[in-house]
């Protein structure tokens, strides 16, 4: 397996060799998109591809035809797609990647680079940069995002550029022992506190962020309202 061509010293090189690669994509009704995620990602990098569907339409077909496993999930939520995803991964390190075309795939392995190098347990994308393309983010959503990033890092004193970003990367032992109390879109945000409670060293990677095709999924004041009471409950919460 070649892995990422990075020019790893020889002794990380040879333990990177040994590493898998898990990309886990959450679907509900991307038809229009996943075909264009999938052909996007770097396969010759890539252990597997996991699509976790909750689809109604021709989305897990298509993840099939191009070579995907499709994991179907009955129970509703972001995290519940997540969390099954990251159970039947076989890699070393797990990507978290949306279906919906907003994240460049080929960023992947600038994602994972910091993990392998050692430096990094997770390694967040940050869209609130120069990469984002026209149109991509309302303001609405922007200031919501960068207010949540700010309010998390000076809670728990760990610097994230972009707490809900969609695409990250982490090594899958970091995960172990974690339950959960949210498994809708905070998931991801209660996952980090208690990585950061863990001691995870975290990483962050400007990605590029591009208008999504389709019909988004959020509603960003409910959604952002149920994101900033899990950063504040959490806060009082005991590590778990």
């Amino acid at each position: 397996m070649r892995f990422l061509g990075f020019g790893l010293g020889s002794k990380l090189e040879a333990f990177a060799r040994n590493m898998k690669i898990s990309v886990i994509i959450p679907t509900l009704n991307e038809e229009e998109a996943i075909g264009k995620v999938l052909k996007e990602i770097p396969r010759e990098d890539v252990y597997e591809v996991i699509v976790v569907d909750s689809s109604t339409d021709g989305t897990p077909k298509i993840a099939e035809s191009l070579g995907a496993k499709v994991v179907f999930e009955s129970r509703k939520g972001y995290g519940r797609a997540l969390l099954s995803g990251v159970e039947k991964a076989r890699g070393d390190i797990v990507v978290y990647i949306d279906g919906d075309f907003t994240y460049d795939p080929k960023d992947i392995p600038r994602l994972v680079k910091p993990i392998v190098d050692g430096d990094c347990d997770v390694v967040m994308g940050n869209r609130l940069n120069k990469k984002m393309h026209p149109g991509a983010m309302d303001l609405v959503n922007r200031i919501g995002n960068t207010l949540l990033s700010l309010i998390f890092s000076f809670v728990y004193l760990r610097k994230v550029d972009d707490t809900q970003c969609g695409l990250r990367a982490m090594r899958k032992k970091v995960l172990e022992g974690i339950s959960y109390k949210d498994y809708g879109m905070p998931y991801v945000t209660e996952q980090l506190i208690k990585l950061v409670k863990k001691g995870a060293r975290i990483g962050n990677v400007a990605v590029t962020y591009r208008p999504r095709i389709g019909t988004t999924k959020l509603c960003a004041w409910t959604d952002g309202f149920k994101i900033l009471k899990v950063i504040l409950r959490e806060l009082f919460e005991k590590h778990s």
